[in-house]
């Protein structure tokens, strides 16, 4: 498959590169929607070390990782310089840091609970959360498996915003530099808490007999109060993503600064539900 097909358009970049993976990304969709369900209705949340770790790869890997990896073998630009590695790199490095941080907060501030009875592996912070020796007992442990669950979440979310957001800068380009700087400060604010707020009542409306593996203390709360923010994470990552690689005249990130930006986004999100965990005096 070669760029010389690409055309401009509104909704996807007009880096060839990033546009092709954009389409197979949002294909994704579909297929993680469809794992879900299908994980649910077997009940094999209720599993060791080993599956619950593998049936989260499979998530993954196989769509986001293994296919574009085949398909662009033959595109002219190394897989390590391809958006669709760069994407993924970024999207696992920042859900690592909000994974193994912010879950706490999570725990803490908005009631989430996990319960693995199976499970017995935990990668989790030290310091950030409750006391380690409770913590186990008051279900509000990481097993590693919700890194991998959550890299392929996030890459629906990051995939699907960054479309939109393009498609709002695009129609708002001739309506004034106030207009515009408006309307984009608009949809990454709409799409971010859309996100925030869609995971908890989607899933949960997918999964209502999921008490067992995954809740909330007081799921209506986290709904109406919880997901603006849960948005934090996206207001700050949306936008980084949507610049990686975006135009085909300018310079390609390289992996570092890839890895740099994750990271940055990771820092800046921490200070931001910190800063709001002063706000609501440390639970919802």
């Amino acid at each position: 498959m070669t760029d010389s097909t690409a055309r401009p358009s509104r909704f996807f970049s007009d880096n060839p590169d990033k546009a092709w993976a954009e389409k197979l990304f949002l294909g994704f969709i579909p297929v993680w929607f469809a794992f879900n369900v299908v994980v649910q209705a077997m009940g094999w949340l209720n599993t060791g070390n080993f599956w619950n770790i593998t049936q989260n790869l499979l998530m993954w890997i196989p769509y986001c990782v293994l296919l574009p990896a085949f398909l662009r073998r033959n595109s002219g630009i190394p897989w390590h310089q391809s958006y669709w590695f760069k994407f993924n790199l970024f999207i696992f490095v920042w859900t690592f840091f909000a994974t193994y941080f912010h879950t706490e907060y999570f725990f803490q501030v908005l009631g989430m609970r996990y319960r693995f009875p199976e499970v017995t592996l935990y990668l989790d912070s030290a310091l950030c959360g409750p006391d380690e020796i409770s913590a186990l007992a008051t279900h509000q442990k990481i097993p590693p498996s919700m890194y991998l669950n959550a890299t392929a979440f996030f890459m629906v979310y990051h995939a699907s915003a960054v479309v939109a957001m393009r498609a709002v800068r695009s129609f708002t380009t001739g309506l004034g530099e106030f207009a515009g700087k408006f309307a984009w400060a608009g949809i990454v604010a709409l799409t971010a808490i859309f996100w925030a707020w869609g995971e908890t009542a989607f899933y949960f409306q997918l999964a209502p007999n999921d008490g067992a593996n995954v809740w909330y203390e007081d799921l209506p709360k986290m709904i109406a109060h919880g997901s603006w923010f849960y948005s934090l994470y996206f207001i700050v990552s949306f936008p980084i993503v949507y610049r990686l690689d975006e135009r085909r005249e300018a310079e390609r990130w390289p992996l570092s600064r890839v890895v740099i930006e994750a990271c940055a986004v990771g820092m800046v999100t921490l200070l931001f539900i910190d800063l709001a965990t002063w706000y609501v005096g440390g639970k919802l």
